[in-house]
């Protein structure tokens, strides 16, 4: 009786593991669905420009907002979104968030004109912003221990990377066969499939236990993000010596200062500012802002090389980039289980390591030299950028307590996007003040020093704390306050 009894819970024990295990894997699904859904849009736009122009009769200047709109209003609300997934529950947001972005998206394909496009574009950018935090904080959920939780986030990485980087190509076909709508109105079959799948596989998430809402911290947070944002896209029109460039720096820099100080009194911080005494949190949501500024900096450089140096048409120059996406995403994969086993410190130095090399070796690159030669720095970079990306994920959840996930990512997102405005913006000016080939070497090597630096602050972060054992990722506690 005593036998069967055990035999019996032990068959129900192995049974919840394996719902457990099913469920991971359909959350897992579902947040990269959702997540590729926002990336592809957000690729696949700027391919679609010019025919939007034509079909909605606008001007350059009103049609840059279109990109724009979406830009700054994602990146000025991450803080704040990352907060509310920690008091509302990151599946409460994430679900929120992909309900907005594919009636966002729905507004965007049918607008009548110029006007409607930008507003829809706007909330489709506070619709992203909503679930792209929430989305590691439900991984954190369905995979609680380090080791299952490295390789989630490595599958995760690759799944969305391929998606960014299949965008200017999709968009491209989409765009000659069935217009510059249909990049909109497909988020739509995408949503209706993520939203039932978010609701059956993902577990709701406990709110916070800190209910207050500091709304001024809340403000200033955004309006410096905004205005750091508008002041690094507006740049390439105006100048870093406007007046207005000016002032909207001065100004962001004044709105960062009084969102510290509020949150340093407040007694329910969205960002306990306590969180960047860790030596983890801190060093690798500075070095994502160093790798994304020169990571997605140089993309941008290698379409203007293959397009305006060596006369690629846009699809060719894909194909020859597609050495950074295809591995990158590989290597995405393999950097989780990597992470998993061994912790984050290895993955992300020899990541950034890659990225430095590969980035000088394209430098000393003549512009006639051969793709096959050409290659190998690209993949380089793209498996450094796959190594790098889910390493600095795994990292940030595990420098902080379960109940600030949502702020950890939130953190690192905001880092990546003013990172990704700030490398694109001072690359592109390289172009407007030297020869081309001479802007292509110069950014590609700013780019190396970037990585640089960011391997700098990951050795002397990882140097002060013991090695991660095997299974685990490397956790330097922080005290919840």
């Amino acid at each position: 009786m005593l036998t069967a009894a055990v035999a019996l819970r032990s068959l129900e024990e192995r049974t919840v593991a394996v719902d457990a295990r099913k469920r991971a894997r359909w959350t897992l699904l579902a947040t990269s669905f959702g997540l590729s859904m926002a990336l592809l849009d957000m690729t696949a736009v700027n391919v679609a420009v010019p025919s939007i122009q034509a079909g909605l009769n606008t001007d350059v200047l009103g049609l840059s907002w279109v990109i724009d709109g979406y830009t700054l209003t994602f990146a000025s609300l991450l803080l704040l979104s990352g907060g509310l997934g920690d008091r509302l529950g990151a599946k409460r947001l994430f679900l929120s968030g992909l309900v907005v972005f594919t009636v966002a998206s729905a507004a965007c394909g049918f607008a009548p004109g110029l006007g409607t496009l930008v507003f829809a574009r706007i909330v489709q950018g506070a619709g992203a912003a909503m679930f792209m935090p929430s989305s590691l904080a439900i991984l954190r959920e369905a995979y609680p221990h380090a080791k299952e939780r490295a390789h989630a986030i490595g599958i995760w990485s690759a799944l969305t990377a391929i998606a960014g980087a299949c965008g200017p190509l999709f968009g491209g076909a989409l765009v000659a066969s069935l217009g510059w709508r249909s990049i909109f109105l497909l988020n739509l079959p995408v949503g209706i499939v993520a939203v039932p799948m978010v609701v059956r596989f993902v577990r709701p998430s406990p709110a916070g236990g800190r209910r207050g809402f500091d709304l001024p911290a809340q403000i200033a947070g955004a309006f410096a993000l905004a205005l750091l944002t508008w002041a690094l896209i507006e740049r390439s029109a105006f100048g870093w010596s406007s007046p207005r460039i000016l002032l909207a720096l001065v100004a962001s820099a004044g709105a960062l200062l009084a969102f510290l100080e509020l949150e340093r009194r407040s007694p329910n911080p969205i960002l306990p500012l306590q969180l960047f005494a860790n030596r983890t949190f801190s060093a690798t949501a500075s070095a994502a802002l160093l790798y994304a500024g020169g990571f997605f900096g140089s993309v941008l450089v290698f379409s203007i090389y293959f397009q305006s140096l060596r006369g690629d048409s846009p699809i060719r120059a894909g194909l020859h980039m597609a050495a950074v996406t295809i591995s990158f995403g590989l290597t995405s994969v393999v950097a989780g289980r990597f992470a998993g086993r061994y912790g984050t410190r290895m993955p992300i130095l020899v990541g950034l390591s890659l990225l430095a090399a590969g980035a000088l070796l394209f430098a000393s690159l003549a512009q006639e030299t051969s793709f096959a030669l050409l290659a190998l720095p690209l993949v380089l970079i793209g498996t450094g950028a796959g190594l790098v990306a889910p390493s600095m994920n795994a990292a940030i959840l595990a420098s902080v307590p379960p109940a600030l996930s949502g702020i950890g990512a939130g953190v690192l997102n905001a880092s990546r996007q003013v990172g990704t405005a700030l490398g694109v913006a001072v690359f592109a000016s390289l172009f407007h003040s030297s020869a081309p080939m001479t802007a292509v070497r110069t950014s590609l090597v700013s780019a190396g020093v970037l990585y640089l630096v960011a391997l700098g602050l990951s050795l002397r972060a990882h140097g002060h704390a013991p090695a991660a054992a095997p299974g685990r990722v490397q956790l330097l506690e922080v005290v919840d306050h």
